[in-house]
């Protein structure tokens, strides 16, 4: 494998790493959102029980009353703690779900560099070694040259 393949193999995996960094990156981000969205649905179911409650209390007679308002309160306090409930369970998801994401992006980061770190040692190794051959391939050169230039006085 050439100087060259192997190079462009360190970048095409570091380039990968990347990738799969921003793509569970996304996907944590999109998971969070679907967390956020049935939340605000439960909302609005709750809220929608609530209303319901209401208007059934405003039909009722004036003996129901009191009876309707305290289950109606209870629904609405209930529909509180579900909201809220829900509301914390979306953000700790969505808090759980980034930091998973910042951690694997963290580690595709070291992994990046690591590798840019093994490509740079090795292309330094490959510089070094084709220095050397370069020298020695120069000095060969010299010498035959030297050889037919002393062939040509004699």
């Amino acid at each position: 494998m050439t100087t060259e393949n192997k190079l462009d193999d360190l970048k095409a995996k570091a380039s990968e790493l990347g990738d799969e960094a921003k793509y569970k990156a996304e996907q944590a981000k999109i998971e969070a959102g679907k967390a956020l969205d049935d939340a605000k649905h439960q909302a609005e179911e709750a809220k929608l029980k609530g209303e319901k409650a209401f208007d059934d209390f405003k039909k009722d007679t004036s003996e129901k009353y009191a009876e309707d308002k305290a289950a109606a309160d209870q629904k609405v306090d209930q529909a509180k703690a579900k909201w809220n409930e829900t509301k914390q369970d979306a953000q700790d998801k969505y808090d759980q779900l980034k930091t998973e994401a910042s951690h694997k992006l963290d580690e595709a980061k070291l992994k990046a560099n690591e590798l840019k770190h093994e490509a740079s040692e090795k292309f330094d190794e490959l510089k070094a070694q084709a220095s050397t051959k370069f020298d020695e391939l120069k000095k060969t050169a010299t010498d035959a040259l030297n050889k037919f230039k002393g062939n040509d006085k004699t």
